[in-house]
């Protein structure tokens, strides 16, 4: 509960300068775009252009990997280079498993997850202070 109460207040402080800055989280265009293609068939056809590679990676990734889900929440990012950096993790990580035979990947796990907590870290510090920060 108590949570919720913090969440509520951040949300409350927040939600002004992140929807004036345009900070809206991706998903929310994707939302936005699969409701429109109810109305258009261009936008329609793109979907599922795109979801047919997607479903072929999903499958030979096997259901462990989630693969193509990996790579759809990559459509998400506004930034193509983040696409790229997935799959430069996903070949390192292939990499490390066959040159380690798998013996240490515990320390790749975490490692990969101190990345990515750091990347929240600063992703969170960046667009606050985009946010709040004296104006350009």
């Amino acid at each position: 509960m108590f949570a919720f109460v913090i969440a509520g207040i951040v949300v409350a402080a927040s939600h002004q300068g992140y929807f004036a800055g345009n900070r809206v989280a991706p998903v929310a265009r994707v939302y936005v775009a699969a409701i429109k293609a109810g109305a258009s068939w261009e936008v329609a056809r793109q979907i599922a252009l795109w979801a047919i590679p997607g479903a072929i990676v999903q499958f030979l990734g096997g259901p462990k990997r989630q693969l193509g889900i990996l790579f759809a929440t990559g459509l998400l990012i506004l930034n193509i280079s983040a696409g790229w950096a997935v799959l430069v993790g996903v070949a390192l990580r292939w990499l490390w498993t066959q040159a380690t035979t798998g013996e240490r990947r515990s320390e790749m796990e975490v490692f990969a997850a101190g990345v990515i907590a750091g990347d929240a870290l600063y992703s969170f510090y960046d667009t606050t202070v985009k946010a709040y920060g004296p104006k350009k």
